[in-house]
């Protein structure tokens, strides 16, 4: 059965007691839970273990150091520069990282370093050295949960994501609708929801402890 958002957010309320079985709500009530379901969307997509997973960007790249991005990521995860058929590995660097390196104006087509500015709407991310010639940037970042535009939406989660974000707008909505007969249990349930998909999506994204193979292999910046 499909479900819609105005559907969750009435599930959510008779968790917490706010409206009986059968019970609407008023037209400004539904629209305040609504902004509270994206707000609370919204604070999922900063932390990387409450997402679905992690997306793949290919970037054509040329002579030049910068880039901007299509969209802001959340965090780039792993980052890697494939230049006439070498694949480089980059390490992901802070600013401080990016502003130790003397020789920025360095050219190669062993690529090893990447910098992200994380602005906001569009970001940047520049590589050192500058490549020598054409090539493509592959970055793998974590992937948005997708706000709803309207009540109407259809529900469309991965599986255990539904419940996770059902009893978890109920805890969202507990401060405006205070209820003494809110089932004890409520907290406890949203919390253990919420940490079965972070326990899926951290043993679905483990970090490899070994090193690269092509890395340890790669020959030094010429």
């Amino acid at each position: 059965m499909a479900v819609t958002v105005s559907d969750l957010i009435h599930s959510s309320m008779r968790l917490l007691g706010a409206i009986a079985a059968g019970e609407t709500l008023e037209t400004a009530e539904l629209n305040d839970a609504f902004v509270s379901l994206n707000q609370m969307i919204s604070s999922w997509n900063t932390e990387g273990a409450s997402l679905v997973g992690r997306l793949r960007n290919l970037i054509s790249v040329s002579t030049i150091n910068q880039y901007s991005l299509p969209q802001r990521p959340v965090k780039i995860e792993s980052a890697s520069v494939s230049i006439s058929g070498i694949d480089c590995p980059l390490e992901i660097v802070d600013s401080s990282g990016w502003e130790a390196i003397e020789e920025k104006a360095m050219l190669s087509v062993y690529i090893r370093k990447l910098f992200c500015d994380y602005m906001y709407p569009t970001s940047t991310v520049y590589i050192w050295p500058t490549p020598r010639m054409s090539g493509q940037l592959e970055l793998w970042t974590y992937n948005l949960i997708n706000q709803f535009a309207t009540v109407n939406d259809f529900i469309d989660l991965p599986p255990g994501y539904e419940a996770a974000v059902r009893f978890n707008l109920a805890m969202e909505l507990l401060p405006e609708y205070p209820r003494s007969q809110v089932d004890q249990s409520l907290p406890a349930q949203a919390q253990m929801y919420k940490a079965s998909i972070v326990q899926l999506n951290q043993s679905n994204h483990m970090k490899s402890m070994a090193s690269s193979p092509v890395q340890a292999a790669a020959p030094q910046v010429t």
